[in-house]
């Protein structure tokens, strides 16, 4: 396969003494880690075009790094991680690369989407991450355990019956793994005020409230709706939420009980995305955040 797209490392430079750190294409978690990190320059060879990364999406709330240094990629690891211990961990971390490289080009064409402001190809590629990672993501956090006992229970308690689908089945996973974490416990609070077409906003929360209104959202998903044209959904709710617009969008089965979504509705797609793109990305970042995080605490015991 050609490879459309090649990295330029904008602040681990070839002398560097980090040289793990450095992007290079062989350590797809390398890669993933840089991107949601906002740290890395992009370029598409199809057009020639170099985009520079810069939101860091494994921070909640996002952020945009206006400044970049070897410092950034410490963020939210505890205070001792020294950049020579996640230079060691990188010389190493070459698990799963198979799953990696295959989630990798998904982000860096959602990212790239996301700079052309192009929303709705966005969270089409934003959900192929989705469904690339329900599965995989579980089963390599749980791997982590030297207990097989330990690990089989644990997976065990993440099905609930042989007929849930790994959407379900990655959704118990989260709520049971990170139901202490203060992301976890936070709320994603969607403004439409991103939305440039002042006219289309009250429509699009409209639509958006309408479409969440009675649903479960896993029992406490919603957590309420303001007045001012602004969504706060729980973190588990999000995930619910991606999946319901998703299939309300995406289907226009008619004669069914769903109420999908019409092309009359949402004659803007991309502005009618908008607002939820960069928390989609958000979410993502600080689940596979996460698990890098387990496997470098593993790996330092």
């Amino acid at each position: 396969m050609i490879n459309r797209y090649t990295y330029e490392d904008p602040i681990f430079k070839s002398t560097t003494k980090h040289q793990n750190l450095r992007i290079e294409s062989a350590n797809k978690i390398l890669n993933i880690f840089r991107l949601i990190s906002g740290t890395i320059n992009c370029t598409d060879t199809y057009d020639n075009k170099v985009y520079k990364f810069r939101v860091n999406y494994s921070n909640f709330p996002f952020s945009t790094n206006d400044k970049i240094n070897q410092s950034v990629v410490l963020n939210n690891y505890p205070n001792e991680v020294k950049l020579k211990d996640l230079n060691e961990y990188f010389k190493r971390s070459r698990f799963n690369s198979k799953f990696y490289g295959s989630i990798e080009p998904e982000i860096i064409k959602c990212l790239i989407a996301v700079e052309k402001n192009n929303h709705l190809e966005a969270f089409f590629y934003l959900y192929r991450v989705i469904e690339g990672i329900s599965y995989s993501i579980p089963l390599i956090y749980v791997s982590k355990h030297k207990n097989y006992d330990k690990t089989y229970k644990q997976l065990q308690s993440f099905f609930n019956n042989e007929q849930d689908g790994e959407l379900a089945f990655f959704k118990r996973f989260l709520s049971e793994t990170f139901k202490e974490e203060d992301f976890f416990k936070s709320t994603i609070d969607i403004d439409f005020d991103s939305i440039d077409k002042i006219d289309l906003r009250e429509a699009y929360y409209k639509i958006y409230i309408d479409k969440i209104s009675g649903k479960p959202m896993s029992g406490k998903g919603l957590k309420g709706q303001t007045l001012n044209q602004e969504i706060k959904l729980s973190f588990i709710g999000f995930y619910d939420f991606m999946i319901l617009i998703r299939n309300r969008f995406f289907h226009l089965t008619k004669g069914t009980w769903q109420e999908n979504l019409s092309s009359t509705e949402i004659l803007y797609p991309d502005y009618f995305f908008k607002p939820i793109i960069n928390h989609g990305l958000n979410w993502i970042a600080l689940v596979i955040f996460e698990i890098i995080k387990v496997d470098f605490e593993k790996g330092i015991k």
